[in-house]
């Protein structure tokens, strides 16, 4: 079963605007792509908010949404996700060093979108 919405035609467009880089946004945003990933976003963020706390910084929330502004960036848009899946998958079943890199190297591009995405 697709997480994305059945009313959603095109796959190569976004299911929805990038949101702010904000605990709410990400939220919302983290739990119409990913359900299961609703779970982890608040485990991570209680973690990154105890660790503010005890450091006196703001380095943890800063990491905490960028990381969950990258994954929304890379999920929002449908073929990306199926693509960014597929490279996973790739990378497991490598035969080679030299496949295994391959996938690897378009993964790592499609962070770098995502993350210029996520930072606007």
């Amino acid at each position: 079963m697709s997480a994305y919405p059945a009313h959603h035609r095109d796959p190569d467009e976004p299911l929805f605007p990038m949101p702010p880089l904000t605990e709410a946004a990400l939220r919302v945003a983290v739990t119409r792509v990913d359900l299961s990933a609703a779970v982890r976003f608040e485990q991570e963020f209680h973690a990154a908010w105890q660790e503010a706390v005890q450091t006196d910084s703001t380095v943890p929330m800063h990491t905490f949404l960028h990381r969950w502004g990258v994954f929304v960036a890379l999920r929002r848009i449908p073929t990306r996700a199926a693509r960014l899946d597929e490279l996973e998958r790739a990378v497991g079943r490598a035969a080679t060093l030299e496949e295994a890199r391959a996938a690897s190297s378009e993964i790592a591009a499609l962070l770098d979108e995502a993350a210029r995405e996520a930072t606007g």
